[in-house]
């Protein structure tokens, strides 16, 4: 749970990024009602009024948008509807077009270089998370961009992103490539229904006798050979990154960016292959 607070110069930075009056950067008008409505924050009036020489235009986008969330503040003592706001405009379920991408990119970058000197960051699912607080601006710009940016250049997989970038961005190479492993382990959990770790869990779920998960009717000798690739795959990754830790102190497996980023991109390559896979019908999966 978000128990942050924002300052004044911070919050009113957070409503001009959302507030850009750029509509293909910031939020329109009426997407900022929509979600002040959505999470409860009284819209404030913005001021604007007709008289005998025409319309006199309110507050801009901004200004009027930190005054809802002032009002909101000081009206309840809390953030968390803020919070909820932001989490609101960040929902990747508002820019599945190729036309928003770049709106989203935008408001998710922006963002986050406000949140991280406060020790949060919105992650890619849309949700706040606290993170080890940035010092310095040139500290935001390397956590939102420059490594970001690697790990895209990489075309690194999303289920890889979900369980490392955390830790990643903080620089911890070390638990980076440790979580995105066991993340490789869970997810062919949550595929077959199968409770055992790591080597015995690959070679039960791609058993060629009995598999509990398949991508091709392993018929042809083509298609055993890639079968059984996939899964000496994931033991190799289990092998390399996993006994290693499980038996090695974290100070003495010591692992650079590069490193992290050639063991990230093999466990993406495997999460390519078990995006193909599905269960095998009938079997019996615990729930």
């Amino acid at each position: 749970m978000v128990v942050k607070q924002l300052s004044q110069p911070q919050l009113k930075s957070l409503c001009d990024v959302l507030a850009n009056s750029d509509p293909n950067l910031g939020l329109t008008e009426s997407e900022i009602r929509l979600k002040l409505g959505q999470c409860f924050i009284h819209s404030v009036d913005k001021g604007g009024y007709r008289n005998e020489f025409g319309y006199i235009p309110g507050l801009n986008k901004r200004d009027w948008l930190y005054n809802c969330f002032a009002n909101e503040i000081n009206t309840t003592k809390s953030f968390k509807k803020i919070f909820d706001f932001i989490e609101n405009a960040l929902d990747p379920a508002c820019y599945t077009s190729d036309g928003k991408r770049a709106k989203y990119k935008y408001l998710f970058d922006e963002s986050n270089k406000i949140l991280l000197l406060v020790g949060l960051e919105i992650q890619a699912n849309g949700k706040i998370h606290q993170v080890i607080q940035a010092q310095t601006l040139d500290e935001v710009d390397q956590r939102v961009k420059s490594l970001e940016q690697k790990l895209t250049d990489r075309k690194i997989h999303e289920e890889v992103k979900k369980y490392c970038i955390r830790d990643y961005l903080r620089k911890d190479y070390h638990d980076a490539v440790f979580e995105a492993a066991k993340g490789v382990a869970q997810r062919v959990r949550n595929i077959t229904g199968l409770e055992e770790d790591g080597g015995k869990l690959f070679q039960k779920a791609f058993s060629q006798k009995d598999p509990y998960l398949y991508f091709n009717l392993l018929k042809t000798e083509s298609e055993i050979s890639e079968f059984k690739g996939v899964e000496k795959l994931l033991e190799a990754i289990f092998n390399l990154v996993r006994n290693p830790e499980a038996h090695t102190p974290k100070i003495s497996w010591t692992i650079d960016e590069e490193a992290a980023l050639d063991v990230l991109t093999l466990i993406s390559l495997a999460h390519k292959y078990l995006d193909k896979c599905k269960p095998v019908p009938y079997k019996t999966q615990k729930p």
